[in-house]
């Protein structure tokens, strides 16, 4: 029975969403896209009082108001346009659109300007969208600010993955690994030290380590020092061989002698 009303509700909020994109279709002047879009409602709802008043009005040649309904109707049409239908009738507008229209006046006569610093629609001013890569590149620069550079090569990282031929991203991110490079050697000095596995065998099988990681941990015997190990994994990325020596030392998986 639960089934049911859920098909019936979603069939009946199909049939708004319809109608709803049919006016919107209309008010563009687009005539034969609104007619199809309250035809295609009427097949699912045959008995739809607002399908078969738009068609008839439409039939008919309504009056008043140039768009073919007449005062109330029209009124009626528009505020039919709920909040939850927003959604899905947005985009409908260019969906049948005619490019070769030499009208650029969006829906319900609203007449869009534009100025250097946002877009406005009459009263109402909205920002322009920040692209995702410079708001990685802001959080980057920010923690760099703060003092955590880790953060701000994670961050720089992302942003170049997005663009990855941006000349400032690959700046900043090959100055963050030089500086966290020497911050991570200062830490492991003297490299004649010898590092020691702490944590158990589980607990290092839990770490789901890569595979740079993976080899690091395994030439770890308690006799092997920093720089030997440094040249063992010379073929490696210097700057990924110690940020897992780091990693190790800071969560207590390996310590010093």
């Amino acid at each position: 029975m639960a089934a049911v009303q859920e098909e019936s509700s979603s069939e009946s909020q199909k049939v708004d969403v319809l109608l709803d994109k049919g006016v919107v279709q209309f008010a563009l002047g687009n005539h034969d896209a609104a007619h199809s879009r309250w035809q295609e409602a009427l097949e699912l709802d045959p008995g739809n009082e607002r399908a078969h008043d738009y068609l008839r009005t439409v039939a008919d040649g309504g009056a008043g108001n140039g768009s073919g309904f007449r005062d109330d109707q029209a009124t009626e049409a528009m505020t039919a346009i709920s909040e939850e239908n927003l959604a899905a009738v947005g985009g409908a507008a260019s969906e049948d659109s005619d490019p070769g229209s030499d009208s650029l006046v969006p829906p319900f006569g609203r007449e869009v300007t534009f100025d250097d610093d946002a877009v406005r629609t009459d009263d109402l001013a909205v920002e322009p969208v920040v692209p995702d890569v410079e708001i990685m590149l802001r959080d980057a620069r920010k923690s760099e600010g703060e003092g955590r550079l880790e953060e701000a090569l994670t961050s720089a990282e992302d942003a170049l993955k997005r663009d990855p031929e941006r000349e400032e991203t690959q700046v900043l991110v090959a100055s963050l690994k030089g500086r966290l490079r020497e911050v991570y050697l200062e830490e492991l000095h003297p490299l004649e030290r010898v590092p020691v596995l702490r944590a158990t065998d589980a607990s290092i099988l839990e770490l789901s380590l890569d595979p740079i990681g993976g080899f690091l941990i395994s030439q770890i015997d308690g006799e092997i020092t920093i720089e030997e190990l440094l040249t063992i994994l010379g073929t490696f990325d210097e700057f990924r061989v110690l940020g897992s020596l780091h990693f190790f030392l800071k969560s207590g998986i390996i310590e010093l002698r």
